[in-house]
C-alpha cells in the first residue's frame, strides 16, 4: 500500500487502515561551515557553498526545534521578513525597471528561503517587523551617501546579509559545542553566506551590463516570461462581459444597479483611471474594499487594464495586512482608508470615494488583449494550514469558469444569484461573481459581513434564485429557525462549498425548508468547484470539465483515504514565491491537494478529511471529521464541534472535541456527548470535552484545527475527560 501523501511504499505495521509519509529530501551538512542541502548527490560529496565535506543528516534532524534552537530559528525569519521589506521598498524606490525587477527578485528569493526554514523545521513565520528606511539601512550597512543610487542599493543589501551571518556566527561562538542551537547557527550563518555571494554576483553582473536577476522572470510570476502562448490575444475581463445583455441587469448592492450596459462601460473606465495612474502589464491592483459595486469595477477594470488585480479581506489584521504588503508590493491599493497601510505603500493608497469620482469622469479605454498564459488576478488560500498562499490565476481561467454553474447547477441569464461569503473569497468569486456575469445572470452583492439574521434578511429584500454559502452559516440559519423564509423569499437551489458538508445537516436543512442543496468541492487552485453532490448522488462526483484520478489507485481500490489528482480548465497557474509548495501540490498539469477523499460503493467519492485531520490514537487511524459527525450529528442543543488529537495527562496523544452549546445547555449536550462517546472503541473516545464559546474559523468559516488545541485550559483547569 501507498502513503496518500507521497505515495511511498507504507511500512507501518499497525494494520490494514494505516497511512504513512516519507522523510523529506535527502539532507546533507557540511562539516565545515554547517550549511544544510538538499539532494541525492552533490560533486565529489562537496559543499556547494564553501567545498567541505558533507555528512547525511539522520532522519529527525527536521524536527521543529525547542527552546534555545526554536529561538534560532525565529531571529532567522525576523531577518529574512525584514530582508523581504527592505527589497520590496527598494523595488518601490528603484529608478527604473531593471533595478524594480532585481530587488523584486531578491523579495522572491527571501520569501522562498522562508518556505524552506517553514517547511524544514515546522515552524510558521512570526508577524513582520516595520521595514527600515532606505536611509537607515544605510547607516545600518555603512553605506553613507546616495543609498537610493542603484550601485549603493547593492551595497546596502550586501552589508545587510553580511551583518546577519556575522550575528549567527557570533551566536554559534556562544553556544555549546556540539549542541542543537549551534547547529542551527551555523546552518542558518551559512544560508547568509550564500546570500552574500549571490548579491555579490548580481552585483558584478549588474555593473558589467550582464542579465542576472534583473534579467529573469518578473517579480510574483510564476510561470517564465517568454512562456509560449497559444492562440489570439484576448482579455478576461471583456470576456467574462460580453455574454450579457446590454439592458439586463448584472448588479444589484441595495439600493444600486448596473445593467450589462453600464458595467462594461464603467469597467472600461476604471481601466482608464488605472493606466492613467501609469500601470502597465502585470503590476498589481489590490482591492480592499467591502463587496459592492465599486469592488467589481475596480477588479475588472485592473484586469481590463491589462493588470492583475488582487482582493483583499477590508476587516484584514494590521500584521497580516504588513505580510502581504512585503510579499506583493501593490503598484495601487483601492482602499477606504489609508491609515492602517504603513509607509512606504500608503503613498499608493486610492480612496474609494477619490476612484469613484475618477472613473465617472475618465473616458473607457479598450481592454489589453494578452495571451491566455499571462497573470490575471491573486487569490489567497484561506490559511487552514499556515499563512496564506497567494494563487496565481491566468487569463485562460474565463473559458469555462461558468460551466459547473451551468451544466451542474442549472443556472441561466434569469437567474439571481447571491453569496454570502466575502468577494476575497474564491468560492463567491467564482460560483456568484464570475460565473454569473459569464452567464449574464444577475448577482447579488451585500457589503455587510453576514450572519443568519442579515443573509436571510438580504435574500427577503433580494429574491435571489440560487443562494450559496457555507456550512457554518447554513447551521447558523437552521439553529435560529430562519431556513424557511429563504424558501418563500424566492430561492429554488441552495450550494454549500467551503468546508465538508455533514449528511445530518443536509437532511435537516431539507426537512426545514424543503430546499435542495448542491454540495461542493472546489479550492483556490481551481477555482470551480470540482467535485459536486446532488440529492441522490452516491458522494461527490466529478463535475462538467474535470478529470479525477486517485493518487494513490491502490489505497483507493481498497477503501483507504487517498489524495486525489484534479484537472480543469481554470487551474491556477501555481504560488507566489512558493516553489515547494508548488512542487507538491502541483504535479504534472494537476492540482492534488492536501485532503483525503474515500471511494464510495457508487463510484464517487466521500471527504475524508485534511491530512492533518487523520490522526494515530493507540496504533489506529483516526479520522477527525468522521468522529466529529459521529459525536454531534443531530444532539439536541449543540450548535457544532471540533476535534483535535493532544497529548493527555501522560503525554500520549488522544482525542479532544470542543463544542458549542446553546446558552444553559452545555451539561446535558456533554451528558449526550459522553454517552455517543461510550458506544464508541476504545481509540475513538475523546479523553476531554470542554464547551466553548466559540470554534476558531477563518474569514471564509473553515474550521481552524491546528488552533483547537491553543483553548485548552491548563492541566489543573481541566474537566473531567469523557468516557
Amino acid at each position: 500500500m501507498s502513503c496518500p501523501r507521497c505515495q511511498a511504499p507504507d511500512a507501518d505495521e499497525a494494520g490494514d487502515d494505516s497511512i504513512c509519509c516519507a522523510g523529506a529530501p535527502t539532507q546533507w551538512q557540511c562539516d565545515l561551515c554547517g550549511k544544510v542541502s538538499e539532494g541525492f548527490a552533490f560533486p565529489y560529496g562537496g559543499c556547494p557553498l564553501c567545498g567541505g565535506k558533507l555528512v547525511l543528516r539522520p532522519p529527525g534532524h527536521d524536527a521543529r526545534p525547542e527552546g534555545a534552537a526554536l529561538e534560532a530559528v525565529r531571529m532567522a525569519f525576523e531577518i529574512e521578513l525584514g530582508g523581504r521589506a527592505f527589497y520590496q521598498q527598494a523595488a518601490v524606490e528603484a529608478g527604473d525597471q531593471a533595478m524594480r525587477a532585481l530587488f523584486g527578485g531578491l523579495a522572491v528569493l527571501e520569501g522562498e528561503h522562508m518556505e524552506l526554514l517553514s517547511r524544514r523545521y515546522h515552524v510558521e513565520p512570526p508577524a513582520p517587523q516595520p521595514p527600515f528606511p532606505v536611509q537607515r539601512a544605510a547607516l545600518f550597512a555603512e553605506v553613507e551617501h546616495r543609498p537610493q543610487d542603484p550601485d549603493n542599493l547593492f551595497r546596502i543589501a550586501i552589508g545587510l546579509e553580511k551583518r546577519a551571518a556575522a550575528f549567527f556566527a557570533a551566536h554559534a561562538a556562544q553556544a555549546a559545542a556540539g549542541s542543537t542551537e549551534q547547529r542551527l547557527y551555523l546552518e542558518l550563518g551559512a544560508e547568509e553566506r550564500e546570500h552574500v555571494a549571490l548579491l555579490t554576483a548580481e552585483h558584478a553582473r549588474w555593473r558589467t551590463g550582464k542579465a542576472g536577476l534583473s534579467g529573469g522572470r518578473p517579480f510574483g510570476d510564476p510561470v517564465p516570461a517568454a512562456a509560449p502562448q497559444a492562440g489570439a490575444p484576448f482579455n478576461a475581463a471583456a470576456l467574462l462581459l460580453a455574454g450579457g445583455k446590454p439592458d439586463h441587469v448584472a448588479l444589484v448592492c441595495g439600493d444600486q444597479q448596473l445593467t450589462y450596459g453600464e458595467l462594461r462601460t464603467r469597467v472600461a473606465q476604471a481601466a482608464a483611471v488605472w493606466q492613467a495612474r501609469g500601470l502597465r502589464p502585470r503590476d498589481r491592483v489590490a482591492i480592499k474594499l467591502p463587496d459592492g459595486i465599486d469592488w467589481v469595477v475596480a477588479f475588472l477594470g485592473t484586469i481590463w487594464a491589462g493588470g492583475v488585480a488582487v482582493a483583499v479581506n477590508p476587516q484584514i489584521p494590521a500584521p497580516e495586512w504588513h505580510y502581504i504588503l512585503d510579499e506583493a508590493g501593490f503598484n495601487v491599493i483601492l482602499a477606504e482608508s489609508a491609515q492602517d497601510t504603513p509607509a512606504p505603500w500608503c503613498d499608493r493608497v486610492m480612496r474609494v470615494d477619490e476612484g469613484r469620482r475618477a472613473v465617472a469622469a475618465a473616458t473607457p479605454v479598450p481592454p489589453h488583449a494578452v495571451g491566455g498564459e499571462e497573470p490575471v488576478f491573486w487569490v489567497h488560500s484561506s490559511g487552514t494550514s499556515g499563512k496564506p498562499k497567494a494563487v496565481v490565476h491566468a487569463h485562460r481561467f474565463v473559458h469555462e469558469i461558468e460551466r459547473v454553474s451551468r451544466e451542474r447547477v442549472g443556472i441561466t441569464a434569469d437567474d439571481r444569484l447571491f453569496a454570502t461569503s466575502r468577494l476575497f473569497f474564491s468560492y463567491p468569486q467564482t460560483n456568484s461573481l464570475f460565473a454569473g456575469l459569464k452567464i449574464g445572470a444577475t448577482v447579488i452583492l451585500d457589503p455587510q459581513w453576514p450572519t443568519a439574521a442579515s443573509a436571510v434578511a438580504t435574500a427577503e429584500r433580494t429574491r435571489p434564485t440560487v443562494f450559496l454559502s457555507v456550512p457554518s452559516l447554513y447551521r447558523s440559519i437552521l439553529h435560529a429557525g430562519l431556513a424557511p423564509r429563504l424558501a418563500a423569499a424566492g430561492v429554488r437551489c441552495c450550494v454549500s462549498a467551503g468546508e465538508a458538508l455533514p449528511a445530518s445537516l443536509r437532511a435537516a436543512w431539507r426537512q426545514a425548508c424543503g430546499l435542495p442543496m448542491l454540495d461542493g468541492y472546489g479550492a483556490s487552485e481551481t477555482l470551480v468547484l470540482v467535485l459536486t453532490a446532488a440529492d441522490g448522488d452516491d458522494g461527490l462526483q466529478p463535475s462538467p470539465g474535470v478529470e479525477i484520478e486517485p493518487a494513490d489507485p491502490q489505497a483507493a481500490a481498497a477503501g483507504l483515504p487517498t489524495r486525489l489528482q484534479l484537472r480543469v480548465s481554470t487551474l491556477a497557474l501555481g504560488y507566489l514565491d512558493r516553489p515547494l509548495a508548488q512542487a507538491e501540490t502541483f504535479r504534472d498539469g494537476a492540482f492534488c491537494p492536501a485532503d483525503l477523499f474515500l471511494r464510495t460503493a457508487g463510484g464517487g467519492w466521500r471527504f475524508a478529511g485534511r491530512e492533518d485531520s487523520l490522526v494515530k490514537i493507540k496504533g489506529r487511524w483516526v479520522n477527525l471529521v468522521e468522529l466529529e459527525e459521529k459525536l454531534a450529528a443531530g444532539a439536541a442543543g449543540l450548535l457544532e464541534a471540533g476535534a483535535v488529537c493532544v497529548p493527555d495527562a501522560d503525554g500520549v496523544d488522544s482525542v479532544a472535541l470542543f463544542y458549542v452549546a446553546r446558552d444553559g445547555q452545555a451539561e446535558a449536550v456533554a451528558q449526550v456527548l459522553r454517552e455517543r462517546a461510550a458506544a464508541l472503541p476504545p481509540y475513538q473516545r475523546p479523553s476531554l470535552l470542554l464547551a466553548v464559546p466559540a470554534l476558531p474559523r477563518t474569514p471564509t468559516g473553515k474550521l481552524l484545527r491546528r488552533r483547537l488545541a491553543e483553548l485548552l485550559p491548563p492541566p489543573a483547569g481541566r474537566p473531567e475527560p469523557g468516557p
